[in-house]
């Protein structure tokens, strides 16, 4: 038998499809908001979009700008690199693509069996640094949310993971500890890394195919069915 009890869980690209729903509905909004006056096409508009969100995921993740800097930056970059300097459209864009991101119903495969599986066995708990607006309405879409007792997410303290203090907030507010815990996630550099340094036990849903890691995970999976073997 198990000796975990608790198993946090992240949500995007773990459990929910974030990436292919942002997708979806960037390209929604790129055509509402006829973007296609400034991009020669909406691959040109994500390639200038990505590699800038990341960066400013990282700023945010260490606490150096606020939510609100985060989306107001991100969509407007695209925009500037292209000589458009125009923050009402750029909210605009903002509003309509993360009012649109929820809605889409976008598991990633085999999140339903590993659910159906973990559901009797453990208390489960997401582990977040998404927004909670976005984050409860994604789960009620996708008919997940009852598999949950509770959503820990970095917007009810301001701390982000992969910082110990989400972490420890997480055991406390669960009534959980090290010993009896578990961390599934996709990023390494939060999920693993955050979870590690507090002695938390990970899985790592290695979905990209990580070669270099700095160090090595309790556990790594390809496949979220994978996950049944090991819980």
């Amino acid at each position: 038998m198990s000796r975990y009890k608790n198993v946090f869980i992240d949500l995007d690209d773990t459990l929910y499809d974030f990436k292919g729903a942002s997708l979806e509905s960037f390209k929604e909004t790129y055509n509402l908001l006829g973007y296609d006056r400034y991009f020669h096409s909406f691959e040109q508009y994500i390639e200038l979009y990505t590699p800038r969100n990341l960066q400013l995921w990282e700023q945010y993740g260490r606490g150096e700008i606020t939510k609100s800097e985060l989306n107001r930056i991100r969509y407007s970059y695209p925009l500037e690199a292209v000589g458009v300097h125009d923050e009402q459209l750029a909210s605009r864009f903002c509003k309509e693509a993360l009012s649109r991101i929820p809605t889409k119903n976008k598991l990633i495969p085999g999140c339903n069996e590993l659910l159906d599986y973990l559901y009797p066995k453990y208390n489960l708990y997401i582990l977040s640094n998404g927004f909670q607006e976005l984050q409860e309405h994604k789960m009620q879409t996708t008919g997940i949310r009852d598999y949950f007792k509770a959503l820990v997410l970095s917007d009810h303290i301001g701390i982000n993971k992969p910082r110990r203090e989400l972490f420890e907030h997480a055991l406390s507010s669960t009534g959980s500890t090290v010993s009896d815990s578990i961390m599934v996630g996709d990023m390494f550099e939060t999920d693993i890394v955050g979870a590690a340094n507090v002695g938390i036990d990970q899985i790592f849903f290695n979905s990209k195919g990580i070669e270099k890691k700095p160090f090595e995970p309790t556990y790594e999976v390809r496949d979220l069915k994978e996950i049944i073997g090991i819980l």
